[in-house]
């Protein structure tokens, strides 16, 4: 089985794009992509399925000065039947230091890929914090896993993000298949209300996978403790959740949705498996939110709802071990430290 690959990077000037891949660091086969721009993408094509390989990229100005990365590994995607990790994360908006702390104990877990459930940066529309705050910190993973990134608020569906990103039309909402599992991403700042242009393409999208894992990224959340982002718990009861998105828990049962990831909220809560907003012990599905990514923390409100199974504030990220019909999702510190644990089988 076959499978394909794609890089992409920037430089400061209008330049050449070339890259190269091989089985071994020193033979290479480069090829070439557009030439002109400051963002270049190339793909890798007729890739041995579960392969690692080494790649480097460089570019040409018209000039004749020439840059190039150093030679870095990458793993093309596994057959259905093979085991495979991922990391989640979100809202590394801020907070540099931290963000090039997770990113590299992230990479130390070597994972297949890694999905970020948006607010990538602080302001979407601020070229500087895409280069100094996000891909300067993320560089040790994201330089050798594929990202999965899912728009937030504060990337202000900028054109930076289009640019920087290689992803199926129309870019904000997309399928990603990996293995056995499927990843449905949407947009929460366009409308997914029943009807919308969202709403539909998830309803049919969902239907049609045959996948054992059905995984949905959003950046909002449809159920969230959070202590004032759905109501300041100072002053008054919370709303517990997003109530644009409340159409949407209806859809992710109908069509046997598995878990449900989001940010946002810069804190950390997993919901037990849920039916109509109720826990249930069979079937359901499970909201998480992992926000801790980088952004300054928030906590849960002064009342425990009925639907929560963990909070933390912390940053943190989460490992998703995916084997057959079992699924093991580990949630660490920034410092490593495991603080919680749930194993999903089928």
């Amino acid at each position: 089985t076959e499978t394909s690959m794609t890089v992409g990077w920037e430089t400061s000037q209008p330049a050449t794009s070339e890259a190269a891949y091989g089985k071994a660091a020193d033979v290479l086969t480069w090829v070439s992509g557009e030439e002109g721009s400051t963002f270049h993408t190339v793909v890798f094509e007729n890739l041995e399925a579960d392969g690692a390989y080494f790649y480097q990229v460089r570019s040409r100005n018209e000039d004749g000065a020439q840059v190039q990365s150093d030679i870095l590994t990458f793993q093309t995607a596994v057959p259905d039947d093979t085991p495979f990790s991922f990391i989640v994360l979100s809202d590394t908006q801020s907070n540099p230091v931290n963000v090039a702390k997770q990113a590299e104990a992230a990479w130390m877990q070597r994972p297949h890929f890694v999905l970020v459930t948006g607010d990538l940066v602080s302001r979407g529309s601020e070229k500087h914090l895409w280069n100094v705050h996000f891909f300067r910190n993320m560089h040790p993973l994201i330089s050798r896993v594929p990202l999965i990134p899912c728009l937030g608020n504060h990337d202000d569906d900028d054109p930076a993000y289009y640019s920087y990103f290689s992803l199926p039309d129309p870019e904000y909402y997309y399928k990603f298949n990996y293995g056995n599992l499927d990843i449905f991403v949407v947009d929460s700042e366009r409308p997914l209300m029943r009807g919308s242009e969202q709403y539909q393409w998830l309803d049919s999208a969902l239907a049609a996978s045959t996948a054992t894992w059905k995984i949905v990224g959003i950046h909002k959340a449809v159920y969230s403790s959070d202590e004032d982002d759905f109501g300041d718990t100072t002053i008054m009861r919370s709303f517990r959740g997003d109530i644009k998105l409340r159409a949407l828990p209806e859809l992710y049962e109908r069509h046997g949705v598995d878990i449900v990831w989001c940010g946002h909220i810069h804190s950390y809560e997993r919901t037990y498996p849920l039916v109509q907003g109720k826990p249930v012990l069979d079937g359901g599905v499970v909201y998480m939110i992992t926000g801790g990514g980088g952004g300054g923390l928030e906590k849960a409100a002064p009342w425990r709802s009925p639907f929560t199974a963990k909070v933390y504030s912390g940053h943190h990220y989460c490992l998703v071990n995916v084997f057959g019909p079992t699924m093991r999702i580990e949630s660490y510190t920034a410092d490593g430290q495991l603080f919680d644990f749930l194993e999903l089988r089928k």
